[in-house]
């Protein structure tokens, strides 16, 4: 009687359970963004909605790249369905001031008041010998 040799099949499952592993978490970090850095901020990410600008002043909201009317309408129809969580905005470091001021006032005017801003935590700079002693 021939039996089918399984050695082969686990092989190849585990190999792909390793690959899926891997590569699972690298798919939900989103875009990437250089954040500005804050020494006063804390992190409210679990509850709040999330808009990103990236460094060409794209839109990102709900795993998805969008034009800002549309961005608006999105933001609308979540107010309308109550939850009035805080909207965080993460803007690279390099966008300019105007286009980050657009995605606030779209969100102010789709009915959400709470308006955060992501930032990188900065280093803590060590005292210099100097400023320790009292001299300059």
């Amino acid at each position: 009687m021939a039996d089918i040799n399984m050695t082969p099949l686990i092989d190849v499952m585990l190999v792909l359970l390793i690959i899926f592993m891997i590569a699972a978490p690298m798919m939900m970090t989103g875009v990437d963004v250089k954040l500005p850095e804050s020494r006063t901020g804390r992190n409210l990410e679990s509850e709040a909605l999330t808009v990103s600008i990236t460094f060409d002043g794209r839109l990102q909201f709900d795993q998805a790249f969008l034009a800002l009317p549309v961005l608006a309408n999105q933001l609308k129809a979540r107010a309308q369905s109550g939850g009035k969580r805080p909207v965080l905005v993460r803007a690279d470091h390099n966008v300019p001031y105007g286009r980050v001021i657009q995605v606030v006032d779209a969100i102010r005017e789709a009915g959400f008041t709470q308006v955060g801003f992501v930032t990188a935590a900065a280093p803590i700079a060590a005292p210099t010998a100097a400023s320790a002693t009292g001299t300059k």
